[in-house]
């Protein structure tokens, strides 16, 4: 079989694809038919061209659990047309061989994960992650994907596949964009210490994977620069137990040492911040008389002061500084809590609309496009057979859902059923 490269098998197939990313004005990728920041038929291409490597791996092994994680991926990109999406799986359930070129030319698995890359963007999003750990499947453990499905996890938010696969349309939460805790230092002071830490922290695992000093100075370098690239990296690359390498022309020991002193001097620190300053010299160098001699003076006073303890402390006093000056904000009104949970809800599942008028019954999903949790409003489609229902919007306000501008439904916790708010029976979804 002749391997055809991503590029002549995702942007020579399709004319369509390439009218849409040359002419459509400033931003050619940005569609409101998709929940996500490309266009649809950018989306399609590229779950077509997932679904061939799943196949080509599905043809040497049922049980692939990288194929399984493709199919659902091509699942969700396939906006235009799921047909071979369907015909997979039906080959997938009967057992039967799959038709060599069935589903295209074989795409180059690397290239995939380099288009995967490209097109997840820059804006941080769930569909975003989801990009990053489809990509990381093809071309395993690239220092951009590390750093940033990394940087998501210190976050607070989960890089699971499954999970990003459900929430590909939703916002990311306020607190996946922000910093888990702010520096005390200047940005390039902070950065320039964090990466001598990193330098010096690669070279003790390099010579002992389970090096104490070389997992401390790690934790150094983030409580200075809390999103530091290279220490993320090897954070990753330590529990993976590859420590990897760094090019260096000498030792990182005097210069940490150094930058650690010279900042211990700088006037405005918090005393926590000096603690964990003259610990680390003292990790460094066990002998250094000013750190010795600086941490006994604060032992007198009753405080801890092995490295974890004091590390473990700043921690807390940095995360406590966000809080502090973070306003709380106010109260939301039940009804706004009322509509993001049952937004949530419709989302959520599949349902089936029963019209006892017309005796028809409708298959509905519904996914969210806004971006307030509070507002929530989105596209819905609805198929029976080869047929599809006219319903194409929806929002929820004051408790209510409002399709199309005139169906409206309340939810029956009860029955677990959405019912005509006017009391009627013609119909409900469930």
């Amino acid at each position: 079989m002749t391997v055809l490269s991503f590029n002549s098998r995702i942007f020579c197939r399709s004319a369509v694809m390439l009218t849409v990313i040359v002419c459509c004005g400033n931003n050619p990728l940005l569609s409101k038919a998709v929940p996500w920041p490309i266009a649809p038929e950018v989306s399609q291409s590229l779950g077509e061209a997932t679904l061939s490597v799943a196949s080509k791996r599905f043809s040497e092994n049922r049980a692939d659990p990288t194929a399984h994680k493709l199919l659902q991926l091509s699942d969700l990109l396939c906006v235009l047309t799921k047909d071979k999406v369907f015909y997979l799986k039906g080959l997938l359930e009967s057992g039967a061989k799959i038709p060599a070129q069935a589903f295209g030319p074989a795409t180059n698995e690397r290239d995939l994960a380099r288009h995967l890359r490209q097109f997840a963007g820059t804006r941080p999003s769930y569909f975003q992650l989801l990009l990053f750990s489809s990509s990381d499947l093809l071309d395993p453990n690239r220092k951009e994907l590390i750093v940033a499905m990394q940087r998501a996890k210190r976050r607070g938010l989960s890089t699971d596949f499954e999970y990003l696969l459900r929430n590909a349309s939703q916002p990311i939460p306020a607190f996946g964009l922000t910093l888990p805790y702010m520096s005390e230092l200047p940005r390039d002071e902070g950065k320039a210490l964090a990466d001598l830490a990193a330098e010096y922290a690669t070279e003790k695992l390099n010579k002992k994977p389970e090096s104490l000093l070389g997992k401390r100075m790690i934790a150094l370098g983030l409580l200075v620069d809390p999103e530091n690239e290279e220490l993320l990296y090897r954070m990753t690359l330590l529990a993976m137990g590859k420590p990897g390498e760094m090019v260096s022309l000498g030792s990182a020991k005097e210069p940490l040492l150094h930058k650690l002193g010279e900042i211990s001097l700088r006037r405005g620190n918090s005393t926590l911040l000096n603690n964990l300053l003259h610990a680390s010299m003292v990790e460094i160098e066990p002998d250094r008389f000013s750190s010795i001699v600086f941490l006994q003076k604060t032992k007198e006073q009753g405080i801890k002061i092995d490295f974890e303890s004091i590390a473990l402390e700043y921690e807390q006093f940095l995360k406590g500084r966000v809080r502090a000056i973070t306003p709380s904000p106010a109260p939301l009104p039940e009804g706004k809590k009322l509509d993001a949970k049952l937004g949530n809800l419709l989302v959520g599942r599949k349902w089936t609309l029963t019209n006892w008028h017309t005796k028809e019954t409708w298959f509905f999903n519904f996914r969210k496009t806004s971006k307030s949790f509070f507002k929530p409003q989105g596209k819905c489609e609805g198929k029976r057979g080869n047929n599809m229902h006219t319903w194409s919007s929806w929002k929820i306000k004051g408790g209510v859902l409002v399709i199309d501008g005139y169906a409206r439904y309340a939810y029956d916790w009860n029955s677990k059923a959405w019912k005509q708010a006017d009391g009627k029976k013609d119909s409900f979804l469930r």
